[in-house]
């Protein structure tokens, strides 16, 4: 009974958050809505948010900071993911992205991140002889990121990365996918006190269309 009195009441949290701000946020304008949502594996009670970003980037080390900090104070009813961007003719992010990866180094891309927000310092770092220089002085072992940036797993890796990038429709960066209906892109995710409202908003959208199914 408690837990049907719970369901109850975030139920009706969310009708009156969504009420007060159905009129505030508008489709086309703080967020967009696919057509057709797309096709994937939800989490049973939580909300998924799949943030597309590329380190060819100037605003997405900002939006990544806002997004974990958002799933940190809302964990109970919300997941996050973070992808990279490619396609079949850029995808050296995405290599870059999932060799750290592999070698459980994301503490290292997330510093990379932080330090392409500058255009030269992108352009720079694009080359790979530079970006072992780099990595070297963050204690990555060069030889052992060239082996895994060249491996059979992380160019299946980046294939699925190119996938995922065709499938969500991926145009700009920063990209962000709530429950694959809705999208954000720097237009609202430029500001944190803005994305926090529209988060909720769309968050709360979402807990009330799956209660109604």
């Amino acid at each position: 009974m408690a837990w049907a009195d719970n369901n109850a009441l975030q139920k009706n949290t969310a009708e009156l958050a969504s009420t007060e701000n159905e009129k505030t946020f508008q489709d086309g304008r703080d967020y967009f809505s696919y057509t057709t949502p797309i096709n994937m594996q939800l989490e049973k009670g939580r909300v998924q948010i799949q943030s597309f970003f590329d380190y060819d980037c100037r605003t997405c080390v900002n939006v990544q900071d806002i997004l974990v900090l958002y799933q940190e104070l809302n964990s109970d009813r919300v997941s996050y993911e973070e992808y990279p961007i490619a396609t079949a003719n850029a995808h050296y992010s995405a290599q870059v992205f999932y060799s750290l990866h592999q070698m459980k180094r994301d503490d290292v891309s997330d510093l990379l991140l932080f330090e392409t927000t500058e255009v030269s310092r992108y352009i720079e770092l694009a080359k790979l002889e530079n970006l072992s220089v780099w990595l070297q002085q963050h204690q990555v072992d060069e030889k052992r990121f060239n082996n895994i940036f060249y491996a059979n797993s992380t160019i299946k890796l980046v294939n699925s990365a190119i996938a995922r990038t065709e499938k969500y429709g991926v145009f700009t960066y920063p990209f962000v996918v709530i429950n694959g209906k809705y999208v954000l892109t720097i237009s609202t995710l430029y500001n944190d006190d803005y994305t926090f409202a529209v988060l909720d908003y769309l968050v709360n959208k979402v807990i009330l269309e799956q209660q109604d199914k």
